[in-house]
């Protein structure tokens, strides 16, 4: 990379970093274009050389946490269609909750600006509740899908697979917001024995 092509990646990247303080300072709606560009210390040209508007810096931010996630959930969901019995089903768990800390502690501010602004009015909050709620069923079919196969003992997949987003979403937001829970790799595997476990048969093999 030469001098000119790392000089527009340092002012993307100066963008992106002033836009996400702002963002998690004073939250979306009140930040400015105005206010990015000057944190970023370019002018206001040069954002427009990057970004359309604010709403696509936003997405680009987000998308950075959120693709992560998608990406462990397909692999998971590979995991799991191979199973073939109860043991495999809680080895594709941990993998997934191991995947899904990673992609978490990966990029925590840009998870945080996600769960912050997710009832935000306006165009911004209603792509974020359609990124969750696109999260929501492929875990809502993902759980129907091994309950069928015999492989979780599930009643109610819709619920099984909310509650289980919903702890996760709890613990994740408590410490993205500095709640001291330990080493965010533990918490993964934490949430597999308290829902895998008694999913999974007890135990069995």
């Amino acid at each position: 990379m030469g001098k000119r092509e790392d000089n527009k990646a340092r002012k993307r990247t100066d963008l992106e970093r002033a836009a996400l303080e702002l963002f998690l300072r004073q939250g979306y709606v009140a930040t400015s274009i105005e206010q990015i560009v000057a944190e970023a210390g370019v002018a206001r040209g040069t954002f427009y050389l990057y970004f359309d508007d604010k709403e696509s810096l936003f997405h680009t931010l987000v998308s950075a946490a959120l693709d992560p996630v998608v990406d462990a959930l397909l692999d998971a969901r590979m995991a799991l269609d191979a199973a073939a019995t109860p043991m495999e089903t809680r080895v594709a768990y941990s993998l997934l909750a191991f995947a899904l800390a990673t992609a978490v502690t990966a990029h925590p501010e840009a998870t945080l600006l996600f769960y912050r602004e997710q009832r935000a009015p306006g165009p911004i909050g209603e792509w974020l509740r359609s990124r969750q709620g696109q999260l929501d069923v492929f875990v809502i079919e993902l759980v129907r899908s091994l309950a069928e196969r015999g492989l979780i003992r599930v009643t109610e997949p819709q619920v099984t697979a909310l509650a289980i987003l919903g702890a996760i979403d709890r613990l994740a937001y408590a410490w993205l917001s500095g709640v001291d829970l330990g080493d965010p790799a533990t918490v993964g595997p934490a949430i597999v024995r308290l829902f895998g476990e008694g999913l999974t048969h007890g135990g069995q093999s």
